[in-house]
């Protein structure tokens, strides 16, 4: 969503973006209203993809009728992921336990984010995989309603038995 709204911006010209965002929009809305012990309705998820690739073969066409410019081309890299991803980004529609939007990913990131500009440095890959590591463990731990304190102890008694 954020990507589109950075082409509607960038390229007013293209109406592609518009009808794109709007129908992320919808399906997100149509997934969040439905029950999840229902399943998906597979007649209205083809009907959602089908408009998708509707709007992909717009696209199509406004790129060929007026190629990116050279200083904006993010829009149509866009379009190419939007096309060569489609199946992830409408896997949401077929599978309830996908999440229709990402948000929880990156309010729990942008703790981390934060920090690292303020105070942290990671002197490889694997360090920074730690902290995300057990970050993930401690927002399931708080997810789960338990005591936070004494679960994490818990963990470290597991891992480490006392030495008799």
């Amino acid at each position: 969503m954020r990507y589109l709204k950075d082409s509607v911006e960038n390229e007013p010209d293209l109406t592609w973006n518009i009808k794109m965002r709007e129908l992320l929009a919808e399906t997100i809305h149509y997934r969040n209203m439905k029950d999840d012990d229902a399943g998906p309705n597979l007649e209205e998820v083809v009907v959602y993809r089908k408009r998708y690739l509707d709007i992909l073969e717009i696209a199509k066409n406004e790129y060929e009728d007026e190629p990116p410019s050279k200083y904006y081309k993010d829009g149509y890299n866009l379009y190419k992921r939007l096309e060569k991803y489609m199946d992830n980004h409408l896997l949401f529609l077929y599978d309830h336990r996908v999440p229709a939007t990402n948000n929880l990913c990156e309010r729990l990131l942008r703790n981390v984010k934060r920090k690292y500009k303020q105070v942290m440095t990671f002197r490889s890959f694997e360090c920074l995989e730690y902290l995300c590591n057990s970050l993930s463990v401690l927002d399931m731990l708080k997810m789960r309603a338990t005591n936070v304190y004494s679960s994490v102890a818990g963990i470290f008694n597991k891992s480490n038995p006392p030495v008799s």
